[in-house]
């Protein structure tokens, strides 16, 4: 039981501060009367100012109450001295009991008029004190460091600059919760979780310790979303300023993330910025060799005569030759991509030129694969960049054969509506998830049924997509009743370079 026999001490002090008080207000009047009766011998005038003076005086130092004693003394001491009949407490003269209760009510009145007055300036020092550390709060919540962790320094800040005997901030994202303080201190870790995810409908939960200090913990928010919560036992504080300590921190949280945030997009952005220089590096590099070799084999096999094997062998390695360098021209196509900012030179372009010459790269990936293509006739030619579109296409086209079974068919078809071509790649494979429609679209992503069966890096369709919006049109993909899956993108028949 310390903790009760600590309670009990407090009390005590307590009671023995304001006796002390009392007593000392009785002094005073005591010398006062003394001062007045016997050594300056003034009439009761006199001595009533001085007893009025006396009750300001102590209403200005400790309260209403001791200058409330002090009036009721004041009052005794002036009827028993100073009143006729003198050293008696009845009054002869009818008068002198209305100057009596004058003397009583203005006594009363000035002491609760100057208690009021102290009140409110303890009051407005209070407020000050809060402003001023709010305000040195504000800049050590704005120099947090944000690649550390967030909540100890939180509730590092808003116990040092309040004072308080603990403070403990809980995440509501996570869940997690950091504490600081003296190791006796405890807080109620499901309260603190509760208001931090916004399960508590109270703003601020309060409860007496049993070391008689008061536990409150305070939600987080900003802007009507909860971001976590706030827990601080130690000196009392107004629901104002607890109310600017929760919008101070939740401040400060919502600035972290955001730096984090905009840490990442940076990072991301570096990142694609040396991809691109390095497959830009990387595809000038191969095109040289390339080039010799492709020039050597053409002088062997047009200039010297060779048996029927050799010249099967030789045309092996310029087919090869040629794909090597199909996927290098693809290389500084992708290197010319941007996220979101393809860099375009435009020109027209007939679809059927587009999808024959994209069928025509990919014939040894489609390695004999059944085509439909169905092109509409009389069909517009479209204001695009000829390598862009038709890097967009082949991807859709490799997608749609690393996706459907061999040998099955994959459909091409192309028409024009209303000023817009709309060109469909229909393959019958096993469709797409339908909660993953919108996500394949995305840089690295890969689809849940294909990530351990099917070899890719999650780049094509991002790739596609950043190529189809930067010509002001559009990419989706469905699933078809009959099964398998569609990507469809549609282009404008004019583009930006050119008005109908």
């Amino acid at each position: 039981m310390p903790d009760m026999r600590s309670i009990k001490t407090i009390s005590i002090r307590r009671l023995a501060a304001g006796a002390a008080r009392v007593f000392t207000c009785l002094a005073l009047v005591a010398a006062v009367t003394w001062a007045a009766f016997s050594l300056l011998h003034v009439n009761s005038l006199i001595a009533g100012f001085s007893y009025v003076l006396v009750v300001l005086v102590v209403a200005a130092r400790w309260g209403l109450a001791e200058s409330f004693v002090t009036s009721v003394a004041a009052m005794l001491c002036l009827n028993y001295f100073f009143l006729p009949p003198i050293l008696s407490l009845t009054i002869a003269d009818p008068q002198n009991w209305v100057a009596l209760f004058a003397f009583l009510a203005i006594a009363i009145t000035a002491s609760k008029l100057s208690s009021s007055a102290r009140q409110r300036a303890n009051e407005a020092q209070a407020r000050r004190i809060e402003v001023e550390r709010l305000y040195q709060l504000s800049r050590s919540l704005m120099l947090v460091d944000t690649t550390r962790d967030l909540g100890p320094q939180i509730a590092g800040h808003v116990k040092e600059q309040f004072g308080f005997s603990g403070v403990a901030y809980c995440d509501g994202l996570t869940g997690e919760l950091s504490m600081t303080g003296s190791p006796d201190v405890r807080f109620e870790e499901q309260v603190l979780r509760d208001v931090a995810v916004g399960e508590a409908s109270w703003f601020v939960w309060r409860k007496e310790s049993t070391k008689g200090t008061e536990i409150i913990v305070a939600p987080v928010s900003l802007g009507g979303r909860t971001v976590g919560s706030l827990a601080a036992t130690g000196p009392a504080l107004s629901e104002p300023a607890l109310q600017a300590i929760a919008n101070l921190v939740g401040i400060a949280v919502e600035r972290a993330r955001q730096q984090a945030a905009a840490s990442r997009l940076e990072a991301a952005r570096q990142s694609e910025r040396l991809r691109s220089a390095l497959l830009d590096a990387l595809a000038h590099d191969f095109t040289t060799p390339l080039t010799s070799i492709k020039g050597a084999i053409t002088t062997v096999r047009s200039e010297y005569g060779h048996k029927p094997e050799e010249d099967d062998l030789l045309a092996v390695v310029e087919e090869e030759a040629d794909k090597l360098g199909g996927m290098v021209d693809e290389t500084v196509d992708l290197a010319r991509i941007e996220p979101g900012k393809p860099r375009l030179r435009r020109c027209q372009l007939p679809i059927a030129n587009l999808v024959q010459s994209s069928v025509d790269r990919m014939k040894s990936l489609l390695d004999g694969r059944p085509l439909e293509i169905q092109i509409q006739e009389g069909i517009s030619s479209v204001n695009a960049d000829r390598d862009m579109i038709g890097l967009a296409l082949r991807q859709l086209l490799g997608n749609a054969v690393k996706y459907s079974p061999p040998g099955s068919t994959i459909a091409i078809s192309a028409n024009q509506t209303d000023g817009t071509i709309t060109v469909r790649i229909r393959d019958q494979g096993s469709g797409i998830p339908q909660d993953e429609l919108e996500s394949i679209f995305e840089r690295f992503y890969r689809g849940s049924r294909a990530r351990d069966s099917v070899p890719g890096t999650g780049l094509g369709l991002s790739v596609a997509r950043d190529i189809i919006n930067a010509h002001q049109g559009r990419l989706w993909a469905e699933n078809l009743p009959e099964g398998g899956a569609q990507f469809s993108f549609s282009l404008p028949v004019f583009g930006e370079d050119r008005k109908p």
